[in-house]
């Protein structure tokens, strides 16, 4: 297991940021992420919800970059999401699927699911889904 984390959250709206949006941000480096100002940047940039340790490969990945966060972003008010909570964890889950396990990833998906419907307690899930099929 690594030493540099992954941060699962809501992004924080605000003048720059306009839509909700599943963010998950990526340490690239361990010394500037856990400084005070690393961890205002994440404060600043999502609620986070829960955080996991990345995967050798995944360590790899962020050997290459030069900022000490790389963030990525599922919206969900866009296509082919639409508004559903039930899509869009379903889509962070299939991104997660080749660095983390299934316990993880449904782990996961509750707290992001239990952190949402707290600020969105009128939230319904919409009805007019189209037929879908999972191959597992």
């Amino acid at each position: 297991m690594g030493k540099l984390k992954v941060y699962y959250g809501w992004a924080k709206l605000g003048k720059i940021r306009k839509k909700r949006a599943i963010s998950v941000i990526f340490e690239n480096e361990w010394h500037g992420c856990r400084s005070e100002r690393g961890q205002r940047i994440l404060r600043a940039a999502q609620e986070t919800v829960i955080e996991r340790y990345q995967d050798a490969e995944e360590e790899k990945a962020a050997k290459d970059c030069n900022r000490i966060f790389t963030e990525y972003s599922l919206f969900l008010d866009e296509k082919p999401i639409n508004g559903s909570l039930n899509k869009i964890l379903q889509m962070n889950s299939e991104a997660d699927k080749k660095h983390v396990s299934k316990e993880m990833r449904d782990k996961i998906a509750e707290a992001l699911r239990k952190s949402f419907m707290q600020s969105n307690r009128r939230y319904i899930e919409p009805g007019w889904q189209q037929l879908e099929l999972n191959f597992e």
